[in-house]
């Protein structure tokens, strides 16, 4: 019989930090993100004093992009 107790699920506001993550490794590594369909690339992000989701900036885009708007594409192995 196992002792060990399960791992707290994580709060929405985790796997939005996550996702942020995920985002600014993205940017890092020139690797292209899913917007609207398209494999595109981030031009940059920035968070503003006071908010709680970073901004996002996609190649060849003047607005800006919710990190919600965005896939994370599987890199092939």
């Amino acid at each position: 019989m196992s002792t060990r107790t399960p791992a707290p699920a994580e709060t929405p506001r985790e796997l939005a930090d996550q996702h942020d993550l995920r985002i600014h490794r993205a940017k890092q590594l020139a690797r292209p993100v899913g917007y609207q369909g398209l494999n595109c690339f981030i031009a940059g992000f920035c968070w503003h004093k006071g908010d709680a989701d970073m901004t996002v900036y996609i190649e060849g885009l003047t607005e800006p992009v919710a990190p919600s708007a965005i896939t994370i594409l599987e890199q092939p192995t």
